[in-house]
């Protein structure tokens, strides 16, 4: 059960660039795993503009984990089914589109690792991590909870302002108060941009009818505690009449999460890879972590 709230450490993070990937056909999962966190990950790093970069290593969603709710669908087709989320916060949208403005190196190592990449932005106000009991925010490898990245449609008919204010005033608010419940993050999306050109081989395009409107990220301690949850008052309150404003609800489950930027400064996975990085942390190098190799292996950081 929760006992700690870290979720303040997220505030500084007032908007954020959220974005699926889909596996480049013709490669392995470990090999895309390992390129993405050891290679393009420690690039992406190095960008201006970021206060948190998160990478986050997911398995396809095959259901049985929530229970159903009437009129609300969890079934996702194998081709909507991606392999990783990467989560950059920023704390303004001037800091985004510095971001945006240097991002353009990272399309040629696009083609080495993914077949699709859509991006969603989010808006101040519209990122907010309610409760977050994880004690360590910058994790480089599996995180040792039952953590789950939910992308959610809201129901045809229903207006964007109803919706966001259903997942953020009701469902948020209500299971947020369960202890049982280890972390909570939401996110209400911006309109898919369908502008941006699509790198080689990688689509960056999402018809509307395919587009999420939010993403929540939910975590346990154990499977025990995720049970007593989906059991308890708050979370049967909270979906009560959810069919009204969510069509589809996919859980993805996490398989491992690195971050690479944090607190507005590159991690030790950021400057040298996840792999470097434990490593370093494994044998104890306190040698490693001395300005004079940093300078020597990254440069002046």
């Amino acid at each position: 059960m929760r006992t700690t709230n870290y979720g303040d450490r997220d505030q500084e993070g007032k908007v954020v660039f959220y974005v699926p990937l889909w596996k480049r056909k013709g490669i392995s999962l470990e090999l895309f795993d390992d390129y993405w966190r050891n290679v393009h990950g420690p690039v992406c790093a190095r960008l201006p503009g970021q206060f948190q970069y998160w990478q986050f290593h997911v398995a396809h969603n095959e259901g049985g984990v929530f229970p159903d709710v009437e009129g609300v669908t969890q079934v996702l087709p194998e081709e909507d089914q991606f392999d990783g989320i990467a989560e950059l916060s920023f704390k303004s949208k001037e800091d985004r589109q510095t971001w945006f403005n240097a991002a353009a190196i990272l399309m040629d190592d696009e083609h080495n690792l993914f077949s699709k990449a859509i991006g969603y932005n989010t808006s101040p106000g519209n990122s907010i991590t309610f409760v977050d009991g994880i004690e360590n925010g910058a994790p480089n490898g599996k995180v040792g909870v039952e953590k789950f990245h939910v992308m959610v449609k809201k129901a045809d008919g229903v207006s964007v302002e109803e919706f966001r204010h259903y997942m953020r005033e009701v469902f948020a608010s209500k299971i947020a108060t369960n202890q049982h419940l280890l972390k909570l993050r939401l996110h209400l999306f911006d309109e898919v941009d369908n502008s941006r050109p699509d790198a080689a081989g990688v689509s960056h395009f999402e018809p509307e009818s395919k587009q999420y409107q939010g993403a929540f990220e939910i975590a346990f301690a154990n499977r025990l505690d995720m049970e007593m949850f989906f059991a308890s008052s708050e979370y049967q309150a909270a979906v009560q009449g959810q069919s009204k404003f969510i069509r589809q609800i996919c859980p993805f489950p996490e398989r491992t999460a690195y971050a690479f930027v944090y607190e507005g400064k590159m991690t030790l996975a950021g400057e040298r890879s996840s792999t470097v990085a434990e490593l370093i942390m494994n044998i104890g190098a306190t040698n490693q972590l001395k300005e004079d190799i940093v300078e020597l292996i990254v440069g002046k950081v």
